[in-house]
């Protein structure tokens, strides 16, 4: 079985504020829509230190050309 390279993620995002004694903190989680798996993280650190980490193995793992996948870019935003 040959192995894909994906070079895309999507996650749903969900983000909430807690008290936590005298200050506010943010907690974050991450769903996955094909699986409905659901990451959680304590920190908005921690959530932008997973998804570094997500993009770093993505790296290593090949790139389009590649892959010899041709990816046409979408429509930016506002347009």
């Amino acid at each position: 079985m040959v192995e894909q390279t994906i070079d895309y993620r999507s996650y749903l995002l969900r983000l909430w504020r807690v008290k936590e004694g005298d200050r506010d903190v943010w907690r974050a989680s991450l769903q996955d829509p094909q699986s409905g798996e659901r990451i959680s993280f304590a920190t908005v650190e921690a959530l932008f230190a997973y998804l570094q980490e997500q993009l770093e193995k993505a790296q290593h793992k090949g790139s389009d050309v590649e892959a010899g996948v041709r990816i046409q870019p979408g429509p930016t935003p506002g347009e």
